[in-house]
């Protein structure tokens, strides 16, 4: 009884460790990897385990949770390939005017992985004041962003509807928020409009 208990809470400890890991993100993944370490130190000691075991464990479900993401990812391509390949299909777009959407959508992508790595370090190091007007700033330049998305949209003779695919955040767009027209059509995971109608 007392071994299974043990084993409960292990368990128990260990979906929450991964759970907060996932919800960290790639920002942090130096310092989650150093803290998963220690808090399997932590609960081997405590529990009287093998912390190699232990760390076993906790190795093997963030191995298990990349896989995971990695395969979410790859579908997110295929679905947004596949509605681009039916908007000229359909005539909406141009073979350049979808060539110019997955560009941008990865220079775009690109430019958010390099500005999350570093806010992020950033972002842990500023008082509370300091975050706020940080994020003030972050707004204006996602603002300013927004406008020159939308004049690259009209420079290539493409509708703002189709602007969500690129992942910029319109109307939900890129991970499709709730009540906005991005969705799993759109290379987002929220609803999109046909879902809506």
């Amino acid at each position: 009884m007392k071994k299974l208990q043990r084993k409960q809470i292990v368990a128990v400890a260990i979906m929450i460790f991964c759970a907060a890991c996932a919800g960290v993100g790639a920002v942090y993944a130096n310092d989650s990897a150093m803290r998963g370490k220690d808090i399997a130190a932590a609960i081997a000691q405590k529990f009287n385990l093998d912390e190699a075991q232990v760390q076993a464990v906790f190795d093997q479900q963030r191995d298990k949770m990349q896989a995971n993401h990695e395969e979410m990812e790859t579908k997110r391509q295929e679905q947004f390939e596949s509605r681009l390949n039916k908007l000229v299909s359909e005539g909406k777009l141009t073979e350049a005017q979808a060539a110019a959407i997955k560009a941008k959508k990865a220079e775009l992508e690109t430019a958010r992985e390099v500005n999350k790595n570093e806010s992020g370090t950033e972002f842990k190091n500023m008082t509370e004041e300091e975050r706020k007007a940080a994020m003030e700033e972050r707004k204006t330049k996602m603002e300013a962003q927004r406008g020159a998305l939308k004049q690259w949209a009209q420079d290539n003779g493409i509708s703002e509807e189709y602007l969500p695919m690129v992942g910029m955040g319109f109307a939900g767009g890129g991970h499709g928020r709730e009540g906005g027209f991005g969705g799993s059509e759109f290379g987002g995971n929220g609803p999109c409009l046909s879902e809506k109608n």
